[in-house]
């Protein structure tokens, strides 16, 4: 008798396609506007928590590496944010949403809230909003 293996998805397995499939259709809309997944994720942070040193953008991104001072270069050269010199800590660089990026995010923003209703559709309002509890339960420093 052979041993049977359990082939049920794991939690983590579904969360992760969820996301998957989440940040693939955002890409969608995003591509059509120049922007990376990480790029609406820096201006994202901006927009809701203001101006923020490199590390603090780092964590509120979770972009690591190389790849933040990558995006953050490629955002101002496209004017959509600014750099400055922290004048308390002239060693930090705080990053600002210009108003062009402003005017970004807020465009784009309805078209990303659409993908999430259309992913959460499914669900009622009762499920839907019972979900976001249980996944801000779980998110690691939540």
């Amino acid at each position: 008798m052979t041993g049977r293996t359990d082939t049920r998805r794991t939690a983590v397995d579904l969360l992760d396609d969820v996301a998957a499939g989440m940040r693939t259709r955002a890409e969608a809309v995003l591509r059509s506007h120049g922007l990376s997944y990480d790029a609406w994720r820096v201006l994202q942070s901006l927009a809701a928590d203001g101006p923020q040193p490199m590390r603090q953008l780092r964590e509120s991104t979770r972009i690591t590496g190389p790849t933040l001072p990558r995006v953050v270069d490629r955002l101002a050269e496209t004017a959509l944010v600014y750099r400055n010199v922290d004048a308390a800590d002239r060693r930090r660089v705080v990053v600002h949403l210009s108003d062009r990026g402003r005017a970004v995010h807020e465009t784009l923003r309805p078209d990303l809230a659409r993908l999430e209703q259309e992913a959460l559709a499914p669900l009622s309002a009762d499920e839907a909003a019972l979900l976001e509890e249980l996944l801000e339960r779980i998110v690691p420093g939540g």
